[in-house]
């Protein structure tokens, strides 16, 4: 059942008449305007006019009254879509309001009751009032008719009577006087009986109103009290279903969750094929345009063809023609040339002439030495130095290099350990007026064709590229690798390679040139330039380790070059290597062995097992030497930031300590990488490029092979599992292989390892 109601906490008896009674009984009339307030409302204060207040004396106040203001808008909107039923407990309070106000008006109805019988009695008494006013009457009357007879008599004896008349006449104006006042007491007594009626006449509505309020109360009363039955019935209900709903709750928010980080996957995932879908339509679009070019060349180029193979067949007739003129001036040559030999040869064994002669005819038998040689020797001053050297790293354990002498215009020679291994050289249009690629040949003048069926390779790199896959493809011809010093080969590939480009400037220098590189001993060039192309001598290095900043310069080269040439020349602390046992600590054997990949470093073993390096380090000859520590291919600190070997190598022992292994290959653990850690290492694989940077960089050469394969693993799915040994080489990587210092996706795909790793740390320490 439901019950409406105009406004919240207001009693339900809206009749004007009962709330007006309500008041005069002093009961404060409906209830408090405020919500869920059952008090009645404050009376209006003495002295003051105006409408009394809706609210009671406690919420009487601006800010109760603007909650109810704001509370009662709220409803009327929700009443505006569904009317909303009074709450139990309300309608229990309005129903024991009701009943107090009718226990309390219940005496004032039995006053009102005995009034009305008073006003009964009053309209019985009027028929005697009536007969009493007759009787009034009947006298005046009867006094008129006798002051009459009088008058009459009077008259009749005028002269005596007179007096008598006067008094008789005086005494009829009494009489009417007290006529006319017992009809104005007469008229009182009607009125007052009147309003007596119309009184009880009154209060008998009132009362038949006050009967039917009451059972209509009472009605209200046996109504509200079944809905309350029933609203506990509803609530107790509702309680049940707001557990129900909570629980399920609490299993969709668990549920919402999962499918949130779900969606978050795939949202990546979809964003990454989103930027390859739209990588592969710029690609088929400049391939779609590349191609209608090619076709529209490919045009061209036949009709040109037609016309190059016309006159190929005349430059092999003009070129026949000219072979046989070559023939022949060559044929005229060697004839000159042996008359010269025989008419030489006659001089020779022909005596001296005399001093005093002439020497008109001896002077012309034979070229002037001085005229003939003049040329050679200023040729041989100096021998031929290339133009530019471009330097391309070591590839499968050997130096390749980029090298242009001034006669070889645009072509560059593709050099391995200094042994010429092919050429490259660009190609332009049949006009010269644009470059339509790169083309590549091997040191037998083969060409080398490019990938996806190009006619040409489209950069310097790609071609040298191919030369050099090719090269590794041939075995190097017996006794061809040059002896390279072993100081040099003991440096890391990214000291090779600075000190490769510091040297090239001093190796390019020439007599021509401005500066004090181009004015050192050709010796000294001569070494920079065996350096560039990485196959230095030890008598190489000693020159140019001998070189200081006075001879060097002071030149932005200059300093490159000093710096690059630090580590060719250790301090004497660098020199003693001697192992170097450091005792039982924590207990593990520790011990120094001298690193044979760089001079004067150590290698740090616990139990015969390479952990870590330690390597002095001075960045000036000056300066004092500081020392690198190395765990695990971890850089402990930033750059030489120990002061000597044995902090170094504490250094490495505490990092020991404090590091957590892997578990075994054949771990479960390995399969059970949650989904999100998966997606987050494939998206940070995909933005780190293992073919330049750091990543390309990394020795040494098995270790690097395996990296790059664990990375490769990495890209391919972001649901498929990574085998164990690639995941295991990516979580043991240190962040200095990953890119550089400053590379955002190395530091990304550093994360994404490392989170993965601290779950299988906590895995893996859970365990009994």
């Amino acid at each position: 059942m439901t019950t409406k109601t105009l406004r919240r906490g207001k009693a339900a008896a809206t009749d004007e008449w009962l709330a007006r009674k309500l008041i005069e009984a002093g009961f404060g009339g409906a209830d408090c305007d405020f919500p869920d307030c059952t008090n009645a409302r404050a009376p209006r204060p003495p002295g003051k006019s105006g409408s009394p207040t809706k609210f009671c004396v406690q919420h009487n106040n601006p800010r109760d009254r603007q909650k109810a203001y704001r509370a009662r808008k709220d409803l009327e909107k929700e009443r505006a879509a569904a009317p909303e039923p009074v709450p139990v407990q309300q309608a229990v309070a309005r129903g024991a309001r009701e009943e107090q106000v009718l226990a309390s008006l219940l005496p004032r109805v039995l006053t009102a009751l005995e009034a009305v019988h008073q006003g009964q009695h009053a309209a019985a008494d009027t028929a005697a009032i009536a007969a009493h006013i007759t009787e009034v009457n009947s006298a005046a009357d009867e006094r008129a008719r006798q002051a009459e007879e009088r008058r009459e008599t009077a008259v009749q004896d005028a002269g005596k009577a007179r007096e008598e008349a006067a008094r008789s006449e005086q005494d009829a104006a009494d009489a009417r006087a007290e006529q006319q006042a017992a009809q104005k007491e007469a008229a009182t007594a009607l009125r007052e009986a009147a309003d007596a009626d119309s009184r009880a006449t009154a209060e008998r509505a009132a009362l038949d109103e006050l009967s039917g309020a009451h059972r209509e109360l009472r009605d209200t009363h046996q109504q509200l009290s079944g809905a309350h039955d029933l609203l506990k019935t509803r609530h107790k209900e509702l309680e049940q279903a707001h557990t129900d709903l909570t629980e399920e709750h609490r299993q969709l928010v668990a549920a919402h969750g999962r499918l949130q980080g779900e969606a978050e996957t795939q949202s990546r995932r979809l964003e990454e094929l989103s930027g390859q879908h739209t990588r592969l339509e710029e690609t088929q679009r400049r391939t779609a345009a590349d191609l209608a070019a090619a076709q529209s060349e490919n045009t061209g180029l036949a009709a040109r063809l037609e016309e190059l193979q016309a006159h190929r067949e005349e430059l092999k007739t003009e070129n026949g023609r000219l072979n046989g003129l070559l023939e022949e001036e060559r044929e005229r040559h060697r004839r000159e040339l042996a008359a010269l030999q025989t008419q030489l040869d006659t001089t020779r064994k022909a005596p001296a002439p005399d001093t005093t002669a002439g020497h008109d005819d001896s002077d012309t038998l034979g070229p002037d030495p001085a005229d003939s040689d003049e040329g050679t020797d200023a040729a041989q001053d100096e021998p031929r130095a290339p133009v530019a050297i471009e330097d391309l790293g070591v590839h499968g354990g050997a130096g390749w290099t980029l090298v242009r002498y001034e006669d070889d215009h645009s072509r560059w020679r593709v050099l391995r350990d200094g042994e010429i291994a092919g050429s490259i050289q660009p190609e332009h249009s049949l006009h010269g007026t644009s470059l339509l690629g790169w083309s590549a040949r091997t040191s037998h003048a083969m060409p080398l064709r490019p990938p996806h069926g190009q006619k040409h390779f489209s950069n310097r790199e790609q071609a040298a590229g191919a030369v050099v896959r090719d090269g590794l493809r041939r075995a190097a011809a017996p006794g061809s690798a040059a002896a390279v010093a072993d100081a040099f080969a003991a440096l890391t590939e990214p000291d090779q390679n600075a000190l490769v480009a510091a040297v090239i400037p001093l190796a390019i220098a020439t007599s021509e040139r401005a500066g004090k590189l181009a004015r050192l001993p050709q010796a000294v060039r001569e070494a920079a330039l065996r350096t560039a192309l990485r196959v230095p001598g030890e008598a190489d290095l000693q020159q140019l380790t001998a070189l200081d900043a006075a001879e060097l310069g002071r030149s932005k080269e200059a300093r490159q070059l000093l710096r690059a040439l630090q580590d060719l020349s250790p301090a004497a602390a660098q020199q003693e290597t001697d192992p170097v046992d450091l005792g039982t600590i924590g207990g593990r054997a520790w011990r120094l062995e001298p690193d044979p990949t760089y001079r004067g470093g150590y290698q740090v073993l616990a139990d015969g097992t390479e952990l870590g390096a330690v390597a002095p380090v001075r960045q000036r000859k000056t300066d004092t030497v500081r020392w690198t520590a190395e765990h695990r291919r971890r850089a402990l600190g930033r750059g030489p930031a120990h002061a000597g070997r044995d902090a170094a190598a504490r250094a490495v022992i505490a990092a020991e300590e404090a590091w957590v292994p892997l578990p075994d290959l054949d771990d479960e653990a390995y399969l059970r990488i949650p989904a999100g850690l998966r997606s987050d290492l494939y998206v940070a694989a995909g933005r780190v490029d293992s073919r330049r940077g750091r990543l390309a960089q990394v020795q040494p050469g098995a270790y690097r092979q395996q990296l790059h394969a664990a990375l490769s693993q990495a890209r391919r799915s972001a649901s498929g599992r990574i085998r164990s040994q690639h995941l295991a080489v990516l979580l043991d990587a240190a962040r200095e292989d990953l890119g550089a210092p400053g590379s955002t996706a190395a530091d990304r795909l550093y994360e994404a390892i490392q989170g993965i790793r601290s779950v299988f740390v906590t895995s893996t320490s859970s365990r009994p």
